[in-house]
C-alpha cells in the first residue's frame, strides 16, 4: 500500500463508486474547484489500484475562525479495502504534507457514517446535523494541525 499524491482525474471512478452513483457518469464526477493551484488530491494504490482517494482545497469558513485553513472533500474508500486503515493512511500522510504548508486547520462536511472514522484520527464534532441534497446527513467536523 502506498499514498501518493494524484491527478483529480483519478479520482473520479471511486467518487463514482462510493460518493455519487446518482450521477449517471464517472466523467461528471468533478468538482468545480478541482484544478485549482491549491488542490491536493491524494490516492491510496494498493496493488496498481486506487482504492482510496481524498482531495484537499484551501478554503475558509465562517464555522471557525483560522490563519490557513485547508478542507477535506470527497473522501472515499472502495468497498473492499475498508478495514484496512487506507483512509488513515491517506488522512496522515495529507496532514503531514498540510503541516509543512504551515496549515492550521483541516475541515471537512462528513457524511454520519463517516463521523466515527474522523473521530477516530482527532477530528472534533460540531454537533448540528444538516442535509447536503441527493447525499444526504452530515456534520461539520475539524482538527487542529
Amino acid at each position: 500500500m502506498k499514498v501518493k499524491r494524484i491527478q483529480a482525474s483519478e479520482t473520479r471512478a471511486l467518487r463514482h463508486l462510493v460518493l455519487w452513483p446518482h450521477l449517471t457518469h464517472e466523467q461528471d464526477c468533478t468538482i468545480d474547484i478541482d484544478d485549482r493551484a491549491d488542490a491536493m488530491h491524494y490516492g491510496v494504490v494498493f496493488e496498481h489500484e486506487i482504492v482510496a482517494i481524498g482531495s484537499f482545497f484551501q478554503m475558509n469558513t465562517p464555522k471557525l475562525e483560522a490563519n490557513f485553513p485547508y478542507r477535506l472533500r470527497a473522501m472515499a474508500v472502495h468497498p473492499a479495502h475498508r478495514g484496512r486503515h487506507v483512509g488513515q493512511a491517506l488522512i496522515h500522510q495529507a496532514i503531514a504534507d498540510l503541516k509543512q504548508q504551515n496549515v492550521d486547520v483541516l475541515w471537512c462536511d462528513a457524511r454520519i457514517g463517516a463521523v466515527p472514522f474522523y473521530g477516530s484520527l482527532g477530528f472534533e464534532l460540531h454537533p448540528e446535523v444538516y442535509q447536503i441534497p441527493l447525499i444526504g446527513a452530515h456534520q461539520f467536523m475539524w482538527l487542529s494541525l
